[in-house]
């Protein structure tokens, strides 16, 4: 009995080693979320750092929206910054001011029109009590791996 309690935590202890070894080697990986969030962190100043966000985006056969609510403090300066790097495809970020159903929302930042091989992007945000961040997920593989986006903020 002795012997297959031990070949079984010899078993045990392989897989473990094997799981262990495969993670400790996706520091390359597209979603290096140290990397992206340092990078994130200099486009921050002057401003103080407050909060970061580690979005992992999946593709689905059809385009699909994500909307995050953004509570802020009214009279206070923002700095937003999206570092979108370690996605595959382009996605078009938007922030504004009200969330998708209300009829009285405004567009304050769009990335949009901005070139296909820009891949940071930064808004200066003053005077609101809340924001509404939609990402716009283009359709794609929904086999292949997806990726992941960095959005960091911070106040002065």
């Amino acid at each position: 009995m002795t012997k297959r309690i031990l070949n079984n935590l010899l078993k045990l202890t392989s897989v473990f080693a094997l799981l262990f070894s495969v993670f400790a080697f996706q520091g390359d990986s597209p979603c290096d979320a140290k990397a992206l969030k340092d990078k994130a962190k200099k486009q921050l100043e002057p401003y103080i750092y407050d909060m970061s966000k580690l979005t992992h985006i999946g593709y689905k056969a059809e385009p699909w929206l994500k909307e995050i609510e953004l509570p802020l403090f009214i009279g206070e300066k923002y700095r937003l910054v999206f570092n979108t790097e370690a996605l595959p495809n382009q996605i078009v970020i938007s922030i504004y001011n009200r969330n998708k159903d209300s009829k009285k929302r405004k567009l304050l930042f769009t990335t949009k029109d901005a070139p296909a091989d820009k891949r940071e992007f930064t808004f200066d945000l003053i005077m609101a009590s809340k924001a509404f961040i939609n990402y716009e997920i283009p359709a794609g593989d929904s086999t292949a791996a997806g990726g992941c986006l960095v959005f960091m903020m911070g106040y002065k």
